[in-house]
């Protein structure tokens, strides 16, 4: 019987990470709502990992449209800066000598902070309530106050990519995994890292 309820509660667990990663990814087409779409999966996740989900379709809509707004205008920001930062790597990399190395070095950390910006801000905005701008800065100082915590989850998400793209055949076999469970998946793992990281921030 034991035995029979593991494989059921599994099972289950399983299911509702698909139906997730389904919503992530419908929520997810127009581009412009990849913001919301991934705060809304964290939002799912998190309350997943502490063990008071409810309703996964009603839980996953309802943080879509309460944090929309904010969302998406973060994500805006971040795309406009992703392409600032492309065309940077793009003109650094032309110069020559020791001025191309300096720049080259300043652009790797800067491409740093924005990838930690990228991975933190939308379970930020999951699980607090606050302005954009005190969003996108804790998403720096709070993995950086937290460091343990933001190395594990840079590496889980390092180490899904990687395995991702190490040839043809992974990255077919990514293809259908990302579409089915996988980004669920990955936030679903990370929320637990996130708990421990977001613990002493949360009201008691």
């Amino acid at each position: 019987m034991l035995m029979d309820n593991i494989i059921v509660r599994a099972l289950s667990r399983v299911f509702d990470l698909i139906l997730l990663n389904l919503l992530w990814l419908a929520c997810s087409l127009p581009v412009i709502t990849i913001g919301a779409s991934t705060t809304a999966l964290y939002s799912v996740t998190l309350k997943m990992a502490a063990d008071e989900e409810g309703y996964i379709l009603r839980g996953f809509l309802e943080a879509f449209r309460r944090n929309w707004k904010q969302s998406t205008a973060v994500w805006l920001i971040l795309l406009a800066a992703g392409a600032a930062l492309g065309a940077d790597f793009m003109i650094v990399r032309r110069l020559p000598g020791t001025l191309g190395a300096v720049g080259m070095a300043l652009a790797g950390a800067a491409a740093a902070l924005y990838l930690i910006e990228t991975v933190f801000v939308f379970p930020l905005i999951a699980k607090f309530e606050n302005t954009t701008f005190h969003m996108m800065k804790n998403a720096i100082l709070i993995p950086a106050v937290r460091f343990p915590f933001m190395v594990l989850v840079m590496l889980t998400v390092g180490m899904c990519l990687a395995l991702t793209f190490l040839n043809t055949a992974t990255i077919l076999v990514g293809a259908v995994i990302w579409s089915l469970i996988g980004m669920s998946l990955l936030a679903f793992a990370n929320s637990f890292l996130l708990l421990g990281m977001f613990k002493p921030f949360m009201k008691k």
